[in-house]
């Protein structure tokens, strides 16, 4: 058994010797000669510094949840009906100065939320 064990060691420095050493491979390197691309020096883009998955928001906004349109819909119809100034009908959708019976109305009134 013991000359088995030497034959086997001596076996293994003359493989060694014989072989040179090769660098070890990275897997970096390994991608950059599949697809014939080499690595940057520098860094060209840079990640997003924050991402939203809804609209665009305000600083005064970021803090709150923000709620889908369901629930906005939702919240118009919970709100109470207050009587218009002008032709005294319980609406949420027109005030005295947006009223569509008004000749000098400001403004165009709010569309009808289904």
């Amino acid at each position: 058994m013991g000359d088995f064990v030497k034959k086997l060691k001596t076996l293994k420095t003359e493989v060694e010797a014989e072989v040179p050493n090769h660098p070890s491979i990275e897997m970096g390197d390994v991608i950059c000669e599949h697809f014939a691309i080499s690595k940057p020096e520098e860094k060209t883009v840079n990640n997003p510094t924050r991402a939203s998955n809804k609209e665009n928001i305000t600083e005064k906004e970021r803090n709150k949840r923000r709620k889908s349109e369901k629930e906005k819909a939702l919240g118009v119809k919970k709100k109470q009906k207050k009587p218009c100034g002008f032709c005294g009908e319980k609406t949420n959708l027109h005030t005295k100065t947006t009223c569509p019976k008004n000749p000098n109305a400001r403004r165009m009134p709010k569309p009808k939320v289904s």
